[in-house]
C-alpha cells in the first residue's frame, strides 16, 4: 500500500513536469498589449503627421532575424504612415552603401525624409522621433571636439574601433544628423559662430592658464561646455573646480557601476534604461545633480550661467565623473548611447526634444547589479538546496 502511494505521487510529479514542458513549448505567451495611440505623446504624433516622403532602408535580408526585429519595431509607425516605404538591403551585395553609411551591424536603418536623412542604429522610438525632428531644425548649433588636449582619441584607424577611443560616439552623432567638428586647439583661436557646444573628452594633461581663460571667454559668449572626467587624472585638473564649481572626492568607484534610478533632472525625463558606467568619481557640489550613486553622491551635475555683454546669452555647463561610458567599449551598453543624445540636446538647448520611455509593458527588462546577482546565486545554489537537505534529513530520521 505504501509503495503504491509513492508510485502515485511520482506519476503526478512526472505528469506535472510534462504539462509544464508542453505549455512552455507550444502555448503562446500572454502579453500585455497597449494601443499605439496610448504610448506616443502628441508631439511625437505631430512629427509623424508631417512626414509625406518617408523612406527607410534597412540593412538586413528580409527573412533574417534582424529584419524580423526591425519589422516589429516599424509596424506601429508604418500603420500611421500609409505612404512610407521600407526597403530591405543585402549588406553583402551592397558594399558601397555599407561603406558610404558606415554600417556596423545588421538591422541598422537609414531614414530618408525628402532630401534629408539620418541613421538609426538602435531600436529606439525616442531616437527615431528626435531624428526626424532634427531634420527639420536649422543646423546652426555645432559640437566642437578638441583632439590635442592629451585626451582619448577620436580617430578610427582603418575602420577598427579601439576600446578607449570616442570614434564610435563621434560617428553615431554624425549619423544622427548632429553637426560635429574636431579641431586642434590653438591660443587665441576664434570658433565659428555656429559652434554652440565644446566637449572636453577626458583631458589628461593640466589645462594651461591660457586654455582656462579661453574657456571662460567662450562661456561668457554663451557657449556650453561638457567635461568628461577621467578619475585617475582628476588631481591634475584644478580647472574643474574653477569652471564647474565642483569639488572632487578623495576616492572613486573602481570597476563597473550600473545606475537604474535617476533624480528629477530634465535630462532624465521618462528615461528608464540602465547606464553602464566604469570607474566613476563622485563630486561635492551645489549644482543640479543629473546622476547619483546609492550613497546619494553626485556623479554628474549641471548649471546654467548668464552670459556677459550686450547679447546676454546663457551657457550650459555639465561635468561628468566618468569618461568611459561613451568610449567604443561601453557606448552600446545599456542606455549609454541614448543618454548621450539627451546630454547633447540639453547642452545645445534643444529643450523641445521628445522623451519616451521604452515602449511596451513596464518592468519587462531585468538589469541586476553584481551584489544582486550574488544574492540570487546564494539563495538558489546554497540556501534552497541546504533547506531541502535539512528537510530530507529530518524526514529520514523521523521515518527511521
Amino acid at each position: 500500500m505504501k509503495g503504491r502511494h509513492h508510485l502515485i505521487k511520482m506519476v503526478m510529479v512526472i505528469s506535472w513536469l510534462c504539462v509544464v514542458f508542453v505549455a512552455a513549448r507550444f502555448v503562446e505567451n500572454w502579453r500585455i498589449s497597449n494601443q499605439y495611440a496610448d504610448l506616443i505623446p502628441p508631439l511625437a504624433q505631430e512629427v509623424l503627421d508631417q512626414q509625406t516622403q518617408l523612406e527607410i532602408d534597412v540593412f538586413a535580408m528580409p527573412d533574417s532575424a534582424a529584419a524580423k526585429l526591425v519589422e516589429n519595431f516599424l509596424k506601429p509607425l508604418i500603420s500611421q504612415l500609409k505612404e512610407a516605404k521600407v526597403n530591405y538591403i543585402d549588406s553583402l551585395n551592397n558594399t558601397e552603401l555599407v561603406q558610404q553609411y558606415n554600417i556596423q551591424k545588421q538591422g541598422e536603418m537609414i531614414v530618408h525624409s525628402g532630401d534629408e536623412f539620418f541613421q538609426l542604429s538602435t531600436l529606439s522610438y525616442e531616437a527615431f522621433f528626435n531624428g526626424l525632428k532634427r531634420l527639420n531644425q536649422p543646423q546652426d548649433r555645432w559640437i566642437v571636439f578638441f583632439d590635442n588636449l592629451s585626451s582619448h582619441s577620436f580617430n578610427d584607424p582603418g575602420g577598427v574601433s579601439q576600446s578607449n577611443s570616442y570614434s564610435s560616439w563621434l560617428n553615431q552623432l554624425l549619423a544622427a544628423s548632429y553637426q560635429v567638428i574636431v579641431l586642434t586647439w590653438q591660443p587665441q583661436m576664434v570658433l565659428p559662430k555656429q559652434a554652440q557646444l565644446i566637449v572636453l573628452a577626458a583631458p589628461l594633461a593640466s589645462l594651461t592658464v591660457a586654455q582656462i581663460q579661453w574657456l571662460e571667454d567662450q562661456i561668457s559668449q554663451g557657449r556650453s561646455v561638457l567635461w568628461l572626467t577621467d578619475p585617475k587624472f582628476a588631481t591634475l585638473q584644478p580647472a574643474l573646480s574653477l569652471l564647474f564649481d565642483v569639488m572632487r572626492t578623495d576616492a572613486f568607484h573602481q570597476g563597473q557601476l550600473v545606475i537604474k534610478e535617476y533624480p528629477g533632472h530634465i535630462v532624465n525625463k521618462s528615461f528608464d534604461r540602465p547606464l553602464d558606467l566604469f570607474e566613476v568619481m563622485p563630486f561635492e557640489t551645489g549644482n543640479q545633480p543629473v546622476w547619483l550613486n546609492e550613497q546619494s553622491q553626485v556623479l554628474a551635475a549641471t548649471q546654467e550661467i548668464e552670459g556677459l555683454g550686450d547679447a546676454k546669452l546663457s551657457s550650459r555647463l555639465m561635468v561628468i565623473g566618468d569618461s568611459d561610458f561613451l568610449t567604443d567599449q561601453y557606448l552600446n551598453s545599456g542606455g549609454n548611447l541614448e543618454m548621450s543624445y539627451r546630454l547633447i540636446d540639453w547642452l545645445l538647448a534643444h529643450d523641445d526634444r521628445i522623451d519616451l520611455p521604452s515602449i511596451g509593458a513596464g518592468d519587462t527588462q531585468l538589469h541586476f547589479k553584481a551584489i544582486e546577482i550574488l544574492w540570487f546565486a546564494g539563495i538558489m545554489l546554497i540556501l534552497i538546496p541546504l533547506l531541502l537537505l535539512i528537510m530530507a534529513g529530518y524526514f529520514w530520521r523521523k521515518t527511521k
